[in-house]
């Protein structure tokens, strides 16, 4: 995509984009509706809803919080696969032992942020 505008109307149902909150705190999100306004991302860790303007960005929460996608880079298809693997065990609701993580989510969480940071949207 040439443009950040470009991009973020591009993001459809079933991809991973990479967003960053106010503070600075990185959010790997699944994208699991989309729509010409906007969609909504859940956070793959924590399962927290999130829902962006075509913009990437949520609304500015009453605390100053917020979340914008910095980056919606495809990721290679191993590691796509890990990614939705640990989206679906997250939400899944399952108890210790079942939510170990394995060695390649493990690895996918440890590098993750240095490919989207590699491939980063331009601000405008």
């Amino acid at each position: 995509m040439s443009s950040r505008i470009e991009a973020l109307r591009a993001i459809q149902v079933g991809d991973l984009v990479f967003g960053l909150g106010a503070g600075g705190q990185e959010k790997l999100l699944l994208v699991y509706r989309a729509d010409p306004s906007g969609f909504s991302a859940r956070h793959v860790t924590t399962q927290m809803k999130f829902r962006f303007d075509r913009n990437g960005m949520t609304q500015i929460y009453s605390d100053g919080g917020y979340v914008k996608i910095v980056s919606t880079a495809a990721l290679p298809a191993d590691k796509r696969r890990v990614g939705i693997e640990l989206d679906r065990k997250m939400g899944s609701n399952l108890e210790y032992p079942d939510t170990k993580l394995n060695e390649a989510e493990i690895r996918f969480l440890q590098t993750y942020r240095a490919f989207f940071e590699s491939h980063l949207l331009p601000d405008q």
